[in-house]
């Protein structure tokens, strides 16, 4: 087994030119941010695991790809070392620089004094901010991401806690539904495994993006959704008083969609499928390849553990989701948990699910919000604050 690292602009991209480069059966091992004198070649660092084939033949060297060493172990920063040992390194180089360098007399000396002590007071400074990096870990984030949001809020001047808040929140990747105008012609689709949420939360959009907005709705169902399914969207959609339409076959649904011209939102429903479904997800893969216009959101609960739902976007990435889309979040003790995620996949989001209510509990991505919440809150108060 060996490793490969690509630097791509999210999972799902990274997963697609590694499972055409090394073969069907790459595995994603970890996804991180990149480092900052790499990000040119894309945001993220994404290490794969694959079985090498003995006849494969090496890449051309004219034709090289963005790819490193295996990546160094969690927790580490830059080169395999956390920023604050980096730090650490540089500062002690320069003082073995200074002390080396120059002939000795009174300016140099007060130089190499100056040095020292600025020096020092950079080392107190940042073990001052390990309860800070301490606290973002016990809300949910990842240490290495927690040390490289406290490292660049300290850079900053002014207020240590607000400047955290920025730094977070300018890390993700939020876009809010925009109103739809009169005319105008939008389609989603939830997808994701069973028991995320989905049929609920697609009633929610449903009433508070679409009838609460005066925006004509349709629901549809695609594929063969599990017993008693279609029958609860069906309800649902009675008692709001809009279309619905169940499709079994997808082609079906595209002719529909190709059909006369209505003008509204449409939101469709899909089948909580796992990675073992390989036939079924293989068909609404093609499906949605045939829909480059849809917006496709992947259901993720937001009290999962960070490695759950990186493993699930990386099973659902040949549907090509366009957004991540979190339930849950009143049930979080930790929310640092979505943050985690979007950072780690560079992926948007839009919605957020906040309880089972229907159709009161959904809201627009706050990533301001949601910042607050995690530097400046206890890891006990944010679920009840969520």
């Amino acid at each position: 087994m060996q490793t490969k690292t690509y630097f791509a602009s999210s999972v799902p991209a990274a997963l697609e030119v590694a499972r055409k480069e090394l073969g069907a059966d790459a595995m994603l091992v970890s996804s991180r941010p990149a480092p900052l004198e790499m990000r040119g070649f894309g945001r993220l660092e994404v290490t794969f695991a694959f079985d090498p084939k003995p006849a494969e033949a090496p890449a051309p060297r004219h034709a090289p790809v963005p790819v490193v060493a295996p990546a160094a172990a969690p927790g580490a920063g830059r080169y395999g070392r956390s920023e604050l040992d980096d730090i650490r390194q540089q500062l002690a180089a320069l003082r073995d620089a200074v002390g080396h360098a120059g002939p000795a007399g009174p300016a140099a000396s007060g130089f190499r004094d100056y040095v020292s002590a600025a020096g020092a007071a950079l080392e107190r400074a940042m073990d001052s901010h390990a309860p800070l990096v301490a606290r973002l870990c016990a809300n949910g984030l990842e240490q290495e991401t927690a040390r490289s949001i406290v490292t660049a809020a300290w850079r900053v001047p002014g207020d240590m806690q607000q400047a955290l808040v920025d730094e977070l929140s300018g890390r993700l990747r939020v876009t809010p539904f925009a109103e739809m105008k009169q005319g105008e012609n939008r389609t989603l689709a939830l997808m994701g495994p069973p028991g995320r949420g989905k049929t609920t939360t697609l009633v929610k959009i449903a009433v508070q993006y679409g009838l609460a907005k005066r925006v004509p709705v349709r629901i549809y169902s695609a594929g063969a959704h599990g017993i008693g399914g279609q029958e609860q969207m069906a309800r649902y959609a009675a008692i709001l008083g809009v279309p619905f339409h169940a499709f079994e076959s997808l082609d079906s649904l595209h002719l529909a969609l190709n059909g006369d011209g209505w003008r509204g939102l449409i939101l469709i429903d899909t089948p909580g499928l796992s990675r073992s479904e390989g036939p079924e997800m293989a068909a609404l893969a093609g499906f949605f390849a045939r829909r480059p216009e849809m917006e496709k959101h992947l259901v993720l609960r937001s009290d999962a553990r960070v490695a759950d739902m990186i493993h699930m976007v990386s099973g659902f990435a040949s549907l090509g989701p366009s957004h991540l889309l979190f339930t849950g979040l009143d049930e979080a003790l930790a929310l640092g948990s979505v943050p985690e995620v979007l950072l780690r996949t560079g992926m948007p989001t839009a919605f957020a699910g906040t309880g089972q209510q229907i159709p009161d509990h959904i809201e627009d991505a706050n990533a301001a919000r949601w910042a607050r919440m995690i530097c400046m809150g206890d890891p006990l108060a944010i679920a009840a604050a969520a």
